[in-house]
């Protein structure tokens, strides 16, 4: 049985690979007509290490609801511009959201949710360190995706 693809998830982590995982996704949305939806999860670890280090030295200076909803508002107009910045996608209606959490289940949950057909994601400018040490994101997309999944790689330079 072929699956229709009528949504599409692009993960933007903002690294120099979001606008061509953005276009990427957008040449498979115009071919299959599909409805974009560009996501940006903001790292749940990430910002509750730097509450931890900013309060430390002073406590309570670093209030994490007030951070994270001026950060929330920031990564959509982020989102907003790299989508603008694309020609031919500036004028289709997408969908962006915001999340906050560990990156791998709001993603999935964002699937879910959302009724997605297709997830797209680009690489990480990440250390390979981090990704041994902890596990990536990818895989744990790869493993537990209900969808199938498109892992975009880096072009040579």
């Amino acid at each position: 049985m072929k699956r229709q693809i009528k949504k599409i998830l692009v993960a933007v982590d903002f690294s120099s690979y979001s606008k061509a995982t953005l276009e990427s996704a957008f040449e498979i949305s115009r071919i299959t007509k599909s409805q974009i939806l560009a996501i940006n999860i903001i790292n749940q670890k990430e910002i509750e290490s730097v509450e931890i280090a900013v309060n430390s030295k002073r406590p309570g200076s670093f209030l994490l609801t007030k951070h994270l909803s001026e950060e929330m508002g920031r990564r959509q107009l982020r989102l907003k511009a790299l989508i603008k910045g694309i020609l031919g996608m500036e004028k289709l209606s997408i969908k962006t959201l915001v999340g906050f959490g560990v990156p791998s289940v709001e993603i999935l949950e964002a699937v879910d949710r959302e009724d997605v057909d297709l997830l797209v994601f680009g690489p990480k400018g990440r250390t390979n360190l981090r990704m041994f040490l902890f596990g990536s994101v990818a895989e744990k997309l790869f493993r537990h995706c209900p969808v199938p999944v498109l892992s975009l790689r880096s072009q040579p330079e």
